[in-house]
């Protein structure tokens, strides 16, 4: 890991340790930079990096305003010297989105798409020759209702791109296979159809955050953390029960869940409220292996490292933490790099085909932080 630095071009180590600045330097001579802002025209929320390799340093961006009309930017970093971030694409979204995915596909290989949540789950396809985006279908199965129960959070299947699994306030996942004709990865479809490939009541209260497992193949398991301020973990082939993971003592609602990117045995999730994040083990369950406690605030976004098992990144009030967990179960008492922004981060995430960089949002800015 090399540097997380603030702008004033220096780096907080070892959670309140000396201050150091970067010594990164590109191969041609000047100072490589280490830090891209966007500011946006909304205050920001959802976010996602694009998978696609030939779309370097490409986000999507979804706005937070409080009313029906909302908006999704499609930005990319077209000019590294200047930090020159162009639009290249944006649509309309009824209500905030809740959560913001690429199609994950490292191959460039599947068609240009990007799915939402928020009162439903829609899926969208990017013009790679236009800046249009066309909605190509939104998923609704709550057929026999004028009303919908507002989806909380989504993930879509990393290893089989026809499944995505949604999260609800109606205490219910529901996991829909995407149709195109044949399998994604073949087909350049001019529609994406889903239809319902299983629907389960997965809590007794809400259900705050829905992810798919890379263990047993990585098709098949995924958990999910709810207002019941639990985490239980599912079977595709044998859903007629669950493991519960966790339970919260106090009964807390848990917010996010993340698996680790690089050892399935681990995953993160936080409390609402909280200013902790708590990795569990699936191999010990109920008892948290750490709690990674440096926070000012509580905690707000988690997100694993994409090619290490053992770095975590965690955002609080105005703080973006990385952690080293390769000591637990020995308690982790500080992160390693800080970094600290100008408002309150509400959302952090990690690019997996690049990486060295990490994104957060706070108010209407959007700060790709080198690490």
């Amino acid at each position: 890991m090399n540097s997380l630095i603030s702008h004033t071009g220096q780096v907080s180590h070892g959670g309140g340790g000396g201050i150091m600045p970067s010594q990164m330097l590109p191969a041609g001579g000047g100072k490589r930079k280490e830090i891209y802002k966007y500011e946006a025209p909304f205050t920001l929320y959802a976010m996602a990096w694009s998978n696609r390799p030939d779309k370097k340093y490409r986000l999507a961006l979804g706005s937070f305003i409080e009313e029906y009309s909302n908006k999704v930017q499609i930005i990319q970093l077209t000019d590294e010297e200047n930090g020159e971030f162009k639009v290249k694409g944006a649509f309309d979204h009824p209500y905030p989105t809740t959560k913001i995915l690429w199609i994950p596909d490292t191959k460039g290989v599947c068609p240009d798409l990007l799915a939402t949540s928020g009162d439903y789950l829609r899926i969208w396809k990017v013009n790679d020759n236009s800046s249009e985006v066309k909605l190509e279908s939104l998923l609704n199965n709550n057929k026999n209702s004028d009303f919908c129960a507002p989806l909380t959070s989504f993930d879509w299947n990393e290893l089989d791109p026809n499944l995505i699994g949604t999260s609800s306030i109606d205490t219910t996942c529901t996991i829909w296979g995407l149709e195109t004709g044949q399998v994604i990865g073949r087909v350049d479809t001019n529609n994406v159809t889903g239809m319902v490939r299983t629907q389960l009541i997965a809590h007794d209260k809400e259900v705050y955050d829905i992810a798919f497992s890379r263990a047993g193949g990585g098709r098949d398991i995924f958990a999910s953390v709810g207002a019941d301020g639990s985490v239980r973990m599912f079977d595709l082939r044998h859903l007629e029960h669950s493991t519960i993971i966790y339970e919260d003592q106090n009964q807390h609602p848990l917010l996010r869940l993340c698996w680790n990117k690089q050892d399935s045995n681990y995953l993160a999730t936080m409390a609402i409220d909280g200013p902790e994040v708590i990795i569990l083990d699936v191999r010990v369950p109920c008892t948290p292996v750490a709690f990674l406690k440096n926070h000012s605030a509580c905690v707000n976004g988690i997100a694993w490292a994409p090619h290490s098992s053992c770095h975590i990144c965690s955002a609080d009030d105005q703080q973006a933490l990385i952690w080293d967990i390769q000591q637990v179960p020995r308690q982790v008492d500080d992160p390693i790099l800080a970094y600290k922004a100008d408002g309150e981060i509400n959302q952090v995430q990690w690019s997996a085909g690049q990486p060295d960089w990490i994104a957060i949002c706070y108010n209407n800015s959007m700060e790709m932080l080198r690490v």
